[in-house]
């Protein structure tokens, strides 16, 4: 083996120099050969460094790109899924609103009567008298039958209580000057005259004059809305 000054090349034999070249004066580091241990040992440890530098570039490229999420399909995916948690949630709500509940049906149907009951007192203000039981009752609250001094409709139409059965309507004493009125709900067991019956607040057929201030015919107050004529 023989060395060579690494800076000025000079040619220095085979035998081991100095640390200093007798040419140029630098310091210098022969080379040394290895073992061929020792250089299985480097080669294994470059081996490793590229396998750790390869799984780490691989692990690098399957990091999700960014740019992926505004892509069709996954907008797409997004807001299908978006919409099946919102139909989930809408039906929730609705299988909720339809529990049974033994608080809402009353305060439903006393609402009801006392709406009802308004519309009487406004009928009779306007009429002179309350509806005839028999001929069409309730109904002259929302439907037209020609009858002089009818300015209605007083309600928009004719529901029945909360448990499908129509409110009761009567005229006790019809015809005389002393005519009274009786409305109310057969209540959950509908039947009349028990004790689940409910009725309006009596205040509710009195309605005073305040309300006739702007009153017009039904269809300049209200347009849009049908009203039934028989």
């Amino acid at each position: 083996m023989r060395y060579r000054c690494p800076y000025c090349k000079a040619d220095l034999g085979e035998v081991k120099p100095s640390p200093t070249c007798p040419e140029c004066g630098r310091r210098m580091r022969p080379a040394v050969r290895a073992n061929p241990e020792e250089r299985r040992r480097r080669r294994s440890a470059l081996l490793k460094i590229d396998r750790e530098a390869k799984a780490k570039m691989a692990e690098i490229r399957s990091a999700p790109n960014p740019r992926t999420l505004y892509s069709p399909r996954v907008l797409f995916a997004a807001v299908f899924l978006l919409a099946c948690v919102g139909s989930l949630l809408i039906g929730m709500a609705n299988r909720r609103a339809e529990e049974p509940d033994p608080e809402i049906p009353h305060r439903r149907a006393l609402r009801e009567l006392n709406v009802l009951a308004t519309a009487l007192g406004r009928y009779h203000f306007h009429m002179g008298r309350w509806p005839h039981t028999e001929r069409y009752g309730l109904l002259s609250l929302s439907n037209d039958y020609r009858e002089k001094g009818w300015l209605g409709p007083y309600i928009n139409h004719l529901r029945k209580d909360p448990w499908q059965m129509p409110y009761q309507y009567r005229v006790v004493n019809e015809g005389t000057t002393n005519a009274t009125v009786v409305l109310f709900s057969s209540g959950p067991d509908q039947t009349p005259g028990t004790a689940d019956d409910l009725y309006p607040d009596p205040a509710s057929f009195e309605v005073g004059t305040e309300w006739t201030n702007g009153w017009v015919h039904a269809s300049e107050r209200i347009p849009g809305i049908p009203i039934f004529k028989e």
